[in-house]
């Protein structure tokens, strides 16, 4: 088996090891494990890293990141790797109509989440929320017509926001969400969401909260 441990101290100053400095950081490159384990928005940042070490980014990694986002909602940068991949000015049709779809999708979730966005933003409703999300559910139900489904209705667009890359808008979104919900794998997932999303906003003070 081959003896992978790095070269002692004593060893490079002693002239012992002639392994290039390229070489060295290819062998303790961690990236290629961490990317299959991670969500493809946290890789991302990754591969922004990447394309800024040697300064000029290269065509493997402009196809990664295009592989990586062409199946989210961020249309419009999407479409611009496909520019620059192709060397080309336009924008194919499949672009145009996946864009249309995003802006009808994302003005669905705004009209259709406006009335509890409102209200969870509203002091004088959030102080009479208490500790129990049950009673808080009954009481928002009573005096505001809350609904179970307008509450699920912030997880689907906090998700749908992240797809899109605002990712301080899915954090909101999918904080409210849990403070209310009392499906508890939706709570969670959504707090998972929210945590990724705090670390792509660099919103480290939260982050360690969390």
């Amino acid at each position: 088996m081959t003896d992978k441990k790095p070269p002692t101290a004593e060893a490079i100053s002693n002239g012992e090891t002639h392994a290039a400095p390229t070489s060295i950081a290819q062998q303790y490159d961690l990236l290629p494990k961490l990317i299959p384990n991670l969500d493809r928005h946290l890789t991302f940042p990754l591969l922004e890293f990447l394309s800024g070490l040697d300064g000029d980014e290269s065509s493997e990694v402009l196809k990664a990141k295009y592989e990586l986002l062409k199946h989210t909602n961020m249309t419009d940068y999407v479409a611009s790797l496909w520019q620059e991949i192709n060397d080309s000015d336009d924008v194919p049709e499949e672009f145009l109509k996946k864009r249309e779809e995003v802006l009808q999708r994302l003005s669905l979730f705004t009209e259709e989440t406006k009335q509890i966005d409102e209200l969870l933003n509203d002091e004088s409703v959030v102080s009479n929320l208490r500790s129990d999300k049950v009673a808080n559910l009954k009481f928002l139900e009573q005096q505001h017509g809350v609904t179970i489904q307008m509450v699920d209705m912030l997880y689907d667009y906090g998700r749908f926001q992240y797809s899109c890359g605002s990712y301080a808008n899915a954090a909101h979104l999918l904080d409210q969400f849990r403070i209310l919900s009392t499906d508890n794998d939706k709570a969670s997932s959504a707090s998972w969401g929210k945590l990724a999303a705090d670390i792509l906003t660099t919103n480290w003070e939260i982050v360690m909260e969390e």
